[in-house]
């Protein structure tokens, strides 16, 4: 068990026994598919005393037009991209595999009899590698270029379609800071912690209904997270992974 984790349940149970508020434990975590969750360090957690959705979605609901949406056409080119992204990436690392086989190879061949059977095997198999190794370095240099140039297109469309949306977004929720303040005089302030190393952060919750929001970037995608919760005191624990997180494109 994490030695952060221990002393900080010792200090929330500690905390908990001496007020109504509840001792919260909040740690955001990685998601990513075959990879064992890790906490997010230095993430920004925040309990809000409203539902900062529901205001977007009501402001959104007033808007004069309709939310901009991605056209398809930018859709398949962010798709093409990541999927020449992974070729490259893939390519690469088996160039990198490959050299490091003949590096070890060719540090054994040293101490080895040129006259013997053995070193004929190994120069057999250092000059496959060889040939696999130049073979691989067009390969690679090939798709890099071919995923540099479809980033380049990619980005000069979605930063016209982001513009768009921007421009969107600032006429359609000019109200929300003026919304959130007059919300704020009668619920209170948000409540903020910084994850430390381990992903943890620790918040002391005034009991009632809040929503616990933060959000991790990823490349293509963002895991959004506005988590309603229920304080009612004492020491309590939420982890936030993809379970429990909206997986929104960015652009």
């Amino acid at each position: 068990m994490n030695k952060h984790w221990v002393l900080g349940l010792a200090a929330l149970a500690l905390l908990s026994a001496c007020n109504r508020s509840t001792q919260l434990a909040v740690r955001a975590v990685s998601s990513v598919e075959g990879v064992e969750e890790t906490g997010l360090p230095q993430q920004v957690i925040r309990l809000l005393p409203y539902d900062r959705d529901e205001i977007f979605s009501e402001l959104a609901g007033m808007a004069s037009e309709p939310e901009p949406q991605p056209p398809a056409d930018l859709i398949e080119l962010r798709d093409s991209v990541s999927v020449a992204q992974a070729r490259w990436t893939e390519s690469e690392a088996a160039w990198n595999d490959m050299r490091s086989e003949m590096q070890t190879l060719s540090a054994r061949m040293e101490n080895m009899d040129r006259s013997s059977n053995e070193y004929f095997q190994a120069y057999q198999r250092f000059d496959d590698l060889d040939g696999q190794v130049r073979r691989l370095d067009r390969e690679v240099r090939g798709y890099f270029d071919a995923f540099t140039e479809l980033q380049g297109t990619y980005r000069a469309r979605a930063d016209s379609f982001n513009a768009v949306f921007a421009a969107w977004a600032d006429a359609t929720f000019e109200d929300y800071g003026e919304i959130v303040d007059s919300l704020s005089e009668v619920l209170g302030e948000e409540l903020v912690d910084t994850a430390d190393a381990s992903g943890w952060a620790y918040v002391g919750v005034p009991r009632g209904n809040w929503w616990i929001h933060t959000r991790s970037v990823l490349v293509f995608e963002e895991l959004y997270w506005n988590v309603p919760y229920n304080s009612a005191g004492g020491a309590d624990t939420v982890v936030l992974n993809a379970s429990n997180a909206q997986v929104r494109p960015i652009f």
